[in-house]
């Protein structure tokens, strides 16, 4: 009995070792934001030499974010997996995406980032919770939570231009990726009822977003809406507005911000059925092919989907969204939503990837 006290005791220690760690850590961050913009070269120098000697270490952050959200030191004092299962089941991603994108964010705003409000944002759109639960969980005011939610998912939506790109391609390879559509539930539009909204994955009112991820490598290249659930795949590939046989009318009024035009000559993107239309842009399976050509295709739509489900195991997405007043104002708050798990998804697919084809 003595000596688990004293291993508790020790683990204990360790925890509060590693909150110091981290406050020291924002301390310095927070004093880099209020140095002068002219400083000089060696004052640079040292300032950063201070910041890497306080870097956040996975450890420090997988024990300050199990803290909490309510396992302390004792609850800590279990097997390695374990608690990364318990921290990922809380914030959606690993500690060594949430370092990562503590860096960017410092890196492209110039501006700290409060770590205890990363972490309430990014277990918000991992559980999903009401307003009056984050209050009671954080220990802020209603207002406060959904305020500081907000800001801090648009600042995770803005780090999508730089970490979600598509291109610069391999010129020797055909095929660049695979395409998918991917439908959220939402509350229904009642300020435009209307049957466009209908998804037939959800049975109900819903929004649907395009995703194109890389063949070869762990990176979502391409992802685009809100469209009305009821859009088909190929349609919005084309970036229209209805599926018709008259291509040469349908083809005047196509966006040409639409991913039809964004592929460059002579590559592919591989599809499943609700892509056959566009043999040029898009290669679909059909009985013709070999074995190892059907074989390839559908391991590298696996992977498609494994990018949804991680998408889709942030509950902001895959629960019904209650977020939005009006029409616009609800796409608008979805897309900045979806946008920002993609970001995550993305920074976490460096130390969690995908298969292999």
């Amino acid at each position: 009995m003595r000596r688990k006290e004293h291993v508790i005791l020790n683990q204990a220690q360790q925890i509060s070792e590693l909150k110091q760690e981290l406050l020291l850590t924002q301390n310095l961050l927070n004093k880099a934001k209020r140095t002068p913009n002219i400083i000089t070269a060696l004052s640079k120098t040292e300032l950063d030499r201070k910041n890497e000697d306080a870097a956040m270490s996975v450890k420090s952050v997988m024990s300050y974010g199990l803290e909490l959200v309510g396992f302390g030191a004792k609850r800590q004092n279990v097997r390695d997996k374990l608690n990364l299962q318990r921290f990922r089941s809380h914030f959606g991603i690993g500690p060594e995406a949430i370092i990562a994108i503590i860096a960017d964010i410092k890196h492209n705003e110039r501006e700290n980032i409060i770590i205890s409000h990363l972490m309430m944002t990014l277990c918000w759109l991992k559980l999903y919770e009401t307003e009056h639960v984050m209050s009671g969980r954080w220990g802020f005011g209603e207002e406060f939570c959904r305020d500081t939610v907000k800001q801090i998912t648009s600042r995770l939506q803005c780090l999508k231009a730089k970490k979600i790109k598509f291109g610069p391609f391999d010129s020797k390879r055909t095929y660049i990726g695979t395409v998918d559509c991917v439908h959220c539930e939402t509350n229904e539009f009642r300020t435009d009822p209307n049957s466009k909204w209908y998804s037939h994955k959800h049975n109900g009112a819903g929004v649907s977003y395009e995703v194109v991820v890389d063949i070869c490598r762990d990176k979502i290249l391409w992802t685009a809406g809100p469209r009305p659930a009821s859009t088909h795949d190929i349609t919005f590939f084309r970036g229209g507005t209805q599926v018709s046989t008259n291509r040469l009318k349908n083809e005047a009024v196509w966006d040409m911000n639409a991913l039809y035009f964004q592929i460059p000559e002579g590559k592919k993107l591989i599809g499943d059925s609700g892509y056959k239309g566009e043999p040029s842009k898009i290669s679909t399976s059909v009985d013709e092919h070999s074995d190892k050509v059907k074989e390839f295709f559908a391991r590298a739509k696996s992977r498609q989907e494994t990018i949804n489900t991680r998408l889709k195991s942030f509950n902001v997405l895959s629960g019904r969204f209650r977020h939005g007043k009006g029409k616009e104002n609800k796409l608008e708050a979805h897309q900045r939503v979806f946008e920002a798990v993609c970001v995550l998804v993305q920074y976490d697919l460096k130390f969690h990837p995908l298969m292999e084809i």
